[in-house]
């Protein structure tokens, strides 16, 4: 159920949704300056190998520790948007709408509230927001790196050291689906989804993830990152999967189809 919070609240809620994420991870704030202790619960989401999207307003300016911090999240996108006041926090499991950015002046002078709520106790109310983030994403631009003079940074970067980084793993062969649900797809001939258009495909591709049409379209540039709208295993657009050429499959059709 759908809870009102108080400033010390919203804080506790924030570090819970970080910390807890297992599958993917959002950030809505427009002005951005991390504390060190919520950089720490950001570097142990990213030993977790999974997705991260952080959004920011577009003429609000970077610190060059942040962005010091933010090169070392291999699994972070980093994007940012014009007029952006929204600041919201989710996960796969629960979110968070407050009044609150994801900066240590907000986090420790300001008068804040937000309301929490659940994928399960609150799906209507999640679902809507996954919504209104995707119609935001389409109004997001990736940050263009900037040569950082090197640090001074706040945090010891000790703490920050990386593992060596990891290649997208894109498997090659074909899902392992049941023969119930390969014959489903033989006779409703919707064996896959077009990433782009979510047009039902015949056949299950990960090479060639889209319809003829919006192949081709893709073709003029062949930017396997270029962010898409719909996973090719179920058609879902409702995920905060980063779903692209490189990615097509939401997370939990990769783990049921390829990591069983």
């Amino acid at each position: 159920m759908a809870k009102f919070l108080d400033g010390p609240g919203v804080q506790s809620a924030l570090t819970c949704i970080i910390k807890n994420a297992e599958q993917e991870l959002c950030i809505i704030s427009p002005y951005l300056k991390i504390p060190i202790q919520t950089k720490n619960y950001l570097k142990s989401v990213e030993d977790k190998n999974l997705p991260v999207t952080l959004i920011y307003r577009s003429d609000y300016q970077l610190r060059d520790e942040d962005l010091l911090f933010f090169k070392d999240l291999k699994n972070l996108e980093l994007l940012h948007c014009p007029n952006l006041h929204s600041k919201c926090y989710i996960n796969e499991k629960e979110g968070l709408i407050t009044s609150m950015n994801l900066h240590e002046h907000s986090q420790t002078h300001n008068w804040e509230m937000g309301i929490r709520f659940s994928k399960t106790d609150d799906r209507e109310i999640y679902n809507d927001v996954i919504q209104e983030i995707k119609l935001l994403l389409r109004q997001t631009k990736p940050h263009v790196t900037t040569v950082v003079a090197e640090p001074r940074p706040h945090y010891n970067a000790d703490l920050f050291q990386k593992p060596p980084k990891k290649t997208v793993f894109k498997p090659t062969e074909p899902p392992r689906k049941g023969i119930i649900t390969k014959i489903l797809d033989t006779v409703s001939g919707e064996a896959a989804w077009c990433i782009r258009c979510g047009k039902a495909l015949p056949e299950f591709d990960l090479q060639k993830p889209y319809c003829d049409s919006c192949f081709r379209s893709w073709s003029r540039f062949k930017n396997d990152k270029y962010r898409e709208k719909f996973c090719h295993g179920c058609g879902s657009d409702v995920t905060l999967s980063v779903i692209s050429f490189e990615k097509p499959l939401c997370r939990s059709c990769y783990e049921e189809y390829y990591r069983k």
